[in-house]
């Protein structure tokens, strides 16, 4: 395979997950995957339909429950067998979708994430699979309250840069490397650099390729908010 982009300990593929993962070598999961909710039918940014907050969608993805079952999830699936432990965001609705993991967590958000049928959605849920590294020097809480708005990179639902973060430092080591095989814009291989973490991110859109590896050249982002 010849990446898409690699420098500086970040390697970015563009292609399919699942015919790319049984070459690659990791350590940790994380990522933020489609989340099978019907974004990609939408009609605005601000509109409603049913009682959704309905965003923009994906360019060449339907973002529908049975492509998160026979793309995302396989993915995910795949990718949890080459590593050691992992957290994947989902959608509350979609969870039994996924393999079962250890536990449950995520990030608490004040201000909402969207509507539901019941009101506001404010936790962005995520699953964690094996253990968290370093335990026996105490445990960590595995939610967090987060007011961080996501930098603008053309992607229809980037994650806070300072949520990635949080989970980098929180499943990963130093010395290891960090898979991410739904990496959009980017958002958790910047992290990843920013910390001194090795990352691999693969990506099937090119265009989110392009707007990765150009986040992958800028300074320094960590700690700002977005």
């Amino acid at each position: 395979m010849v990446p898409y982009y690699d420098h500086a300990g970040i390697t970015i593929y563009h292609g399919d997950c699942r015919e790319i993962l049984p070459s690659i070598s990791a350590d940790v999961l994380i990522t933020d995957p489609p989340y099978g909710v019907n974004l990609g039918d939408h009609r605005g940014a601000n509109e409603t339909r049913s009682g959704y907050l309905v965003k923009s969608g994906y360019a060449s993805y339907q973002d529908t429950d049975a492509n998160l079952r026979a793309i995302v999830v396989p993915g995910i699936t795949a990718a949890l067998s080459i590593v050691k432990r992992g957290v994947v965001f989902c959608a509350g609705s979609k969870i039994g979708a996924f393999p079962e993991g250890s536990c449950v967590g995520g990030v608490y958000l004040p201000a909402g994430c969207g509507r539901t049928a019941w009101g506001f959605q404010n936790l962005a849920l995520a699953i964690f699979y094996g253990s968290a590294p370093g335990l026996e020097k105490g445990a960590k809480a595995t939610v967090i309250r987060s007011t961080a708005s996501a930098q603008k990179t053309g992607h229809p639902c980037p994650k806070p840069l300072p949520c990635m973060s949080w989970l980098v430092q929180l499943a990963s080591q130093e010395g290891e490397t960090i898979i991410d095989p739904f990496m959009g814009a980017g958002t958790t291989l910047r992290a990843a650099k920013d910390l001194g973490r090795r990352a691999i991110g693969i990506e099937i859109e090119e265009r989110y390729c392009e707007i990765a590896a150009k986040r992958m050249s800028q300074e320094t982002l960590f700690g700002i908010g977005g």
